[in-house]
């Protein structure tokens, strides 16, 4: 989902998950960009990744954070 609540400023969630018998996944994004031209705009991201197996084999799972400041260009 994007959101454009204001003029060069919008917001971003998106995600993905899977479940199976094996397991789970999840992977979370939440984004802050602002464009600062036509084909450019600047970003923080923060992402979540989260999964795992609980079986009689294996238990594991796995929480992920982190956060990206970057910028991006558009050339066509």
């Amino acid at each position: 989902m994007d959101w454009r609540f204001a003029i060069p400023w919008s917001f971003r969630i998106a995600g993905n998950a899977l479940v199976g018998s094996q397991g789970r996944a999840e992977d979370l994004l939440f984004a802050l960009m602002r464009d600062v031209g036509s084909a450019s705009k600047v970003f923080v991201r923060h992402r979540i990744l989260e999964g795992g197996t609980d079986n009689d084999e294996v238990y594991t799972f796995s929480l992920f954070n982190y956060a990206v400041i970057g910028a991006e260009w558009r050339f066509w």
